[in-house]
């Protein structure tokens, strides 16, 4: 009786081991921060509540899009931090909050939302505070930079022209008529690019390094 008593204390703590290797697991170091699997994984519910979605969609691919946004926003903190750009407050987190919950119809059905994505308030608020610091950012350090004339908004217009004409049996819309709609593209265009290429150079900076293996 002890030592079958012995074997089944044994296995119960191996058992309890191996779960906490899963859930302890680094997946991503950047620099000095880490990411967790178990963080990615609250990254995919939380992309998942956000999008409205039925379940958590948990491919390789998705694994990875999740990934590479936590990187980037370990990357944008950062420097919000060290340059002393302003961080979003509680003003601006209770606001998304409640643009979020109004978008599930109200209180009670965002509740059940949250439950089913195995997600509470606080680490909704915690994402959101990251996805606002990203806004921020880019706001911050891009759009001032970025500029369009009046000659590349004709330029897109004729490109478009080609489509529209393809697509619509209607009257064409006139260039006038679309002007705001370019420049808010080509605008948009342009900022996405320029946060693109300060990731790029960042990550090449920082010591990033992949201990889950498929996620590089």
């Amino acid at each position: 009786m002890r030592l079958v008593f012995l074997m089944c204390l044994c296995m119960a703590v191996t058992l309890f081991l191996a779960q906490a290797e899963i859930i302890d697991r680094l997946a991503i170091t950047v620099g000095n921060q880490v990411i967790t699997e178990l963080q990615i994984d609250e990254e995919l519910r939380v992309t998942a509540l956000l999008n409205h979605e039925k379940s958590v969609a948990r491919g390789l691919e998705m694994r990875r899009d999740a990934a590479d946004r936590m990187v980037e926003q370990l990357l944008i903190k950062a420097e919000m931090q060290l340059s002393r750009y302003t961080l979003p407050d509680s003003n601006q987190i209770d606001k998304y909050y409640k643009q979020i919950e109004d978008s599930y119809g109200g209180p009670a059905e965002f509740e059940t939302a949250l439950r089913n994505f195995n997600l509470t308030p606080d680490t909704l608020r915690s994402h959101s505070a990251l996805i606002l610091t990203e806004a921020n950012f880019i706001d911050v350090r891009f759009r001032p930079d970025v500029t369009v004339s009046d000659a590349e908004i004709e330029a897109a217009y004729q490109n478009r022209l080609a489509t529209w004409k393809q697509t619509n049996s209607g009257p064409l819309p006139t260039l006038e008529a679309s002007r705001d709609s370019l420049r808010a593209m080509l605008l948009e265009e342009r900022t996405n690019a320029a946060l693109d290429n300060w990731l790029g150079e960042n990550r090449k900076r920082v010591r990033l390094i992949y201990l889950d293996k498929s996620l590089e």
